[in-house]
């Protein structure tokens, strides 16, 4: 099963780049009914801001410097790239996480590009909020939505630091993949955040639909223009 995964997944590599591709622009313009949201009633998504800024307050004054090591970024990084590990049928075999050295997660098996750029596009703090959160009447208590900014500010400065050309992820699932890839990964990651935000679940339901309905008109008229 898992020869058949990795090969199922790195087969699919170059056409999801050229899917990410395409899914971009209406990544972006499928934010727009959450926007409208928000300025109708802005205080649904008060406590997220002040979690999101706050944290970005504190990262700005405090924890991006060196003083504080990377030890728990470095983790959560590995931890991501285990997760998926797992979810593509690896057995994890260690996880080393360093102070200021970075870190390494090991496996079985031959591995897939989704298991080396996970990190780079899934805030797995944040999913692990929103789980709970799915599972709370009304979304849970006020400082759980704090949080939940607090970990998307926390995955965007991380991944921030962690992003630039000497990480040996990048150079391993190349570097115009990850420029194709990653960009519209991260848009649709951050804008199904936003919605479920700003409008529950059935507001992130409705912008993965109206992204995808907008990749597919994309790539229809740009269909159009072949030549047969």
């Amino acid at each position: 099963m898992q020869r058949l995964i990795n090969a199922l997944v790195n087969g699919l590599k170059w056409p999801i780049a050229a899917a990410a591709l395409l899914s971009l622009p209406g990544s972006l313009t499928s934010m727009q009914p959450a926007l409208n949201r928000l300025l109708e009633v802005p205080e649904h998504a008060l406590p997220f801001v002040l979690g999101f800024g706050g944290y970005i307050v504190g990262w700005w004054l405090f924890f991006r410097k060196h003083i504080w090591g990377s030890a728990f970024s470095t983790l959560e990084h590995e931890l991501t790239h285990a997760l998926f590990a797992v979810l593509t049928f690896h057995r994890v075999k260690s996880i080393k996480a360093t102070w200021r050295q970075g870190g390494v997660m090991q496996f079985e098996g031959g591995g897939n590009w989704l298991i080396t750029i996970a990190p780079y596009f899934v805030p797995t703090l944040t999913l692990v909020v929103l789980a709970v959160m799915f599972f709370l009447d009304g979304g849970g208590p006020r400082w759980l939505h704090i949080g939940l900014g607090a970990t998307v500010s926390y995955h965007a400065t991380s991944t921030w630091r962690e992003t630039h050309r000497e990480q040996t992820d990048l150079q391993e699932v190349g570097f115009l993949f990850a420029f194709l890839f990653l960009p519209a990964a991260n848009v649709l990651s951050y804008g199904l955040i936003f919605a479920i935000v700003v409008g529950g679940w059935p507001a992130g339901i409705e912008y993965l639909s109206a992204a995808y309905s907008s990749a597919l008109t994309l790539a229809s008229g740009l269909y159009s223009y072949l030549p047969f």
